[in-house]
């Protein structure tokens, strides 16, 4: 069966080609790859479920082909959507995957030394990552999950269009959040109508939880719907993912709850995150350090006493995700030495949260840079607060 690939195959010869070198030069043997995002970059393996229970794609720094180890119930999925042909099963309840991961891992050198592992992947927990370890005793692990994350942080051109079309999505539950959101409709009920807009369009299933809260529960930054109703003047915001093919594209916005006015301090609030995100957006150029980007907002809500309401980092990237997370390792903070060229793409955006106030306030979008400047895929960034 031809594996139902969301990319060309001549892009996965290149990262198969790319990924090799990588081991080599780095005089590995052969790398165990976990987590589920690298997996679907390296061959298109297409699952969930290796975020909650061990599977991995073993690939070999020679010539040899790699191998998949999966559970049983999922052989099916990794026939029809990977491109390995070797794969191997175990039985839930039965097998221990370390056992296989590591006779897998062992087809591929004479003798193990040194081996690539995603040790820094949220699919390698603790109890799991220490019995990996004890079953390849005297080999050492080299951490290979921020190499895994870099290679596929710069986008090609088609996967830009899958970017562009999981932007689409978001932004279409954006249009349904601002029709739907009135006074006495539950933010439950809201979320709802945001979720089918999304999925009506043609998303994918979501990375993370849609992030909705109004009023008084605007303050809490991941918060998730509730039964609370939205409340006539009270603010309202929403973080959401669009998901082509597994390529997450993230839109958000704040809305005020039609019916009243908004307080004064809630209004004052937006607008210093917005005049954050412009701050910030006035940066974006090919190859800006990204720690650059950050700097002019920070000075602007430092310069308005509320430097200690900013508790979010300012941007970090996206791309192909799986539950629970749709963040890339690429970092938009006053500390990172991340570059952003052409072909990353990331969430740049101002979330001000005043505890003291009750009120939160969130502004952004997701951007790619281009070899011009950038270019916005989804939210609605720079606008003003609808009153």
């Amino acid at each position: 069966m031809v594996a139902d690939l969301p990319l060309p195959r001549s892009t996965y010869d290149a990262r198969w080609e790319s990924l090799r070198a990588h081991l080599n030069a780095a005089e590995l043997d052969c790398a165990i790859i976990v987590g589920p995002e690298a997996q679907y970059w390296v061959c298109g393996y297409d699952t969930f479920l290796g975020s909650v229970l061990p599977q991995a794609l073993i690939f070999p720094a020679a010539s040899e082909a790699p191998t998949l180890v999966v559970w049983d119930a999922d052989v099916a999925i990794a026939r029809q959507t990977s491109l390995v042909d070797e794969i191997w099963t175990y039985r839930f309840g039965v097998d221990e995957p370390a056992d296989r991961f590591v006779e897998a891992a062992a087809r591929t050198a004479p003798e193990l030394k040194r081996v690539g592992v995603d040790l820094s992947s949220h699919a390698l927990p603790y109890a799991f990552g220490a019995e990996l370890v004890a079953k390849l005793a005297g080999v050492e692990l080299v951490d290979i999950a921020s190499d895994l994350a870099h290679m596929r942080a710069l986008k090609t051109a088609e996967e830009l269009s899958l970017m562009r079309a999981a932007g689409r999505y978001a932004n279409a539950g954006l249009k349904a959040f601002q029709v739907h959101a009135k006074a006495g409709v539950t933010e439950i009920a809201l979320a709802g109508e945001v979720e089918y807009a999304m999925r009506k369009a043609g998303s994918d299933y979501a990375s993370i939880p849609t992030e909705m809260t109004s009023g008084v529960r605007s303050v809490q930054g991941h918060g998730t719907p509730s039964a609370h109703p939205l409340e006539p003047g009270g603010l309202v915001h929403v973080e959401i993912g669009g998901v082509e093919r597994r390529y997450n594209c993230v839109g958000m916005q704040t809305l005020v709850v039609p019916g009243a006015a908004p307080k004064a301090s809630a209004v004052e609030l937006y607008d210093l995150a917005r005049a954050c995100l412009s701050a910030g957006l006035g940066q974006l150029r090919p190859g800006v350090p990204a720690a650059e980007v950050e700097e002019p907002a920070l000075e602007l809500i430092r310069a308005a006493g509320q430097g200690d309401n900013f508790k979010m980092r300012f941007g970090y990237g996206v791309g192909i995700g799986y539950p629970p997370t749709w963040l890339e390792p690429l970092k938009i903070t006053r500390t990172s030495t991340d570059v952003l060229v052409p072909g990353t793409t990331f969430v740049v955006h101002a979330c001000l949260l005043d505890e003291a106030d009750n009120v939160g306030v969130l502004a952004g979008g997701t951007y790619a840079m281009t070899e011009t400047g950038y270019e916005m895929l989804a939210g609605t960034g720079d606008v003003a607060l609808r009153l």
